[in-house]
């Protein structure tokens, strides 16, 4: 079962044989380079914000934005994503062969090193994966590897390992999975599928997975190593002079831990930040006089979301009611009011690049007389019967501006909310209870597939935030993974997305954009699909 995976873009506003991303052009990936008919130069630090600090930067808890951002400049897998080029490419494995999407043979870069010095082998990589799966370690982000032979056996803790993972020598690793499986590849790149160092991880213990880890703990292969880590003020990264890839350009890279958009905006300002990716609201077009030339805009392969508790009335078994409430917003005026255009209406679930337009798709229009009609028929005739509900999100400025554009929309409707904004923290784990009755989410793809979005949020096997199940969508995202060809997989994804916003148990608001401002002497940055920044590839003129 795939772990609930609390991705905070929305409390910020993730083939030799190349599988291509499903029914899409290329990735939206927007390169900058202040200076490019220079060469990159080496050396310098950049100090770039994060909104907290991350629960933890083990690779089987890579659940999260905060820790992904951090944590793949620190760790590497078998393969990564070359955004520029929209495709698979290699990591620590040098090269693969697939048999029948089912066996995948990797063959892995041999001299390739451990920050501590030790060569990185097929053995690393089978215990990492079975450590990922093995019930002990409770992993978040299992679900990559759940299509693997005997992986069922293995979380549920009735095997000691895991039967399709096996070492064929020192530095070739296979893996076979129960059933075919397109996108295995794709799941591959998230930067929960790192290889980590035995020794190390069992020596330390609890503390490889704690907040605030220490650089002798957290050992990994990436481009970059930890330095050090203060909880509620900084994590440094310094480059890792024995990579077996390109080395970074960066000497140091600092996330410091900034709560709030307005702070990091003046702490940029002051000169204390060199990237910042949070404009508090309303000062985008301000941003762009101050800062003409340093900012850089890109799309994210996202969904921002408000998604209703179907485990309870009145939205359990109430279809018409989360109907209603769809056709009463605004989508369009919302981005255009609060996002200042940041964004992109949406009418389904997957976001332009990924998935082609379907003329065909049934989305939700801002319709307040429909919205009213089915918020009668559902029994609720002017919200008349219905109690006050509660919203909530993460207490961001920016979601506080949404959330009170939506409530005056649907109190044009008769329907009454009281917002809740939480402390991050507390928003995390009322979500995780289902102690909510509506909540507002973000969620970006983990991998390029309509699968990474699809499934984890709506797949009833997936345990998704919602409760949400319907045996018809589980049987088409079923067939959707073991179906080849583009055309023909993308037709059985759109056939379930369908299906889900049928039934409504959310109302999809928009595909989110993402605006960088940097330093002057800032470059070569790049804005991925899932909104992260590769750190490896920026450099600093002195």
């Amino acid at each position: 079962m795939r772990s609930k995976r609390l991705y905070l873009l929305a409390f910020l506003c993730f083939i030799i044989l190349v599988l291509p991303v499903v029914g899409c052009g290329p990735a939206k990936v927007v390169s900058e380079q202040t200076a490019a008919e220079r060469l990159p130069e080496s050396g310098g630090l950049i100090r770039y914000s994060l909104l907290d600090d991350p629960a933890s930067l083990d690779p089987a808890n890579f659940s999260e934005e905060l820790a992904i951002n951090v944590g793949k400049e620190v760790f590497d897998g078998l393969v990564d994503f070359d955004y520029k080029n929209n495709r698979i490419a290699p990591a620590l494995a040098e090269k693969w062969t697939v048999k029948d999407n089912r066996v995948f043979t990797f063959y892995l870069h041999k001299g390739a090193k451990f920050h501590n010095g030790k060569e990185v082998t097929a053995e690393d990589f089978k215990y990492s994966f079975d450590r990922l799966l093995n019930p002990k370690t409770a992993a978040k982000v299992a679900w990559i590897l759940e299509n693997v032979k005997g992986a069922t056996d293995r979380m549920s803790g009735k095997a000691k390992d895991t039967s399709g993972i096996k070492v064929i020598d020192k530095y070739t690793l296979e893996i076979t999975l129960e059933r075919p499986y397109t996108g295995f590849l794709s799941r591959l790149t998230h930067p929960g599928a790192a290889v980590v160092d035995r020794v190390t991880v069992e020596k330390a213990g609890p503390a490889f997975s704690s907040t605030g880890a220490k650089p002798e703990v957290l050992i990994g292969t990436g481009p970059f190593k930890l330095l050090g880590w203060t909880p509620k003020n900084v994590i440094k990264i310094v480059r890792n002079e024995e990579y077996f890839g390109r080395r970074a350009y960066l000497d140091e890279v600092d996330f410091k831990i900034i709560p709030d958009e307005t702070t990091t905006l003046n702490e940029f300002r002051a000169g204390n930040l060199d990237i910042i990716d949070r404009i508090p609201p309303g000062q985008n077009a301000v941003v762009e006089k101050e800062f003409t030339g340093q900012t850089l805009s890109g799309t994210i392969w996202g969904i921002e979301f408000y998604g209703f508790n179907m485990g309870k009335e009145p939205f359990k078994s109430n279809v018409k009611l989360r109907q209603a409430l769809n056709f009463a917003i605004d989508r369009e005026g919302i981005i255009k009011a609060v996002l200042e255009g940041s964004g992109v209406p949406a009418k389904g679930i997957l976001p332009p690049g990924m998935a082609e337009s379907s003329d065909n798709f049934r989305g939700y229009t801002y319709d307040p007389a429909k919205a009213t009609a089915l918020l009668a028929e559902a029994g609720y005739p002017k919200g008349q019967g219905l109690p006050e509900i509660e919203m909530s999100y993460n207490n961001r400025e920016t979601n506080q501006k949404i959330a009170e554009a939506v409530q005056a929309q649907w109190k044009e409707i008769g329907f009454r909310t009281k917002l809740k904004p939480l402390p991050l923290p507390e928003f995390k784990r009322e979500v995780g209870s289902g102690n909510f009755s509506i909540f507002r989410l973000g969620w970006v793809a983990d991998y390029p597939e309509p699968d990474s979005l699809l499934y984890p949020l709506f797949s009833s096997e997936a345990g998704n935030f919602f409760g949400y199940a319907n045996q018809e969508v589980d049987r088409l995202l079923d067939e959707a993974q073991r179906t080849t060809g583009d055309k023909d997989r993308l037709a059985v994804y759109r056939q379930a997305e369908q299906k889900i916003i049928d039934d409504a148990p959310a109302i999809m608001m928009f595909h989110p954009a993402v605006k960088y401002i940097k330093g002057k002497n800032v470059s070569g940055v790049e804005t991925n699909f899932d909104g992260s920044v590769s750190f490896d590839k920026i450099w600093v003129s002195r």
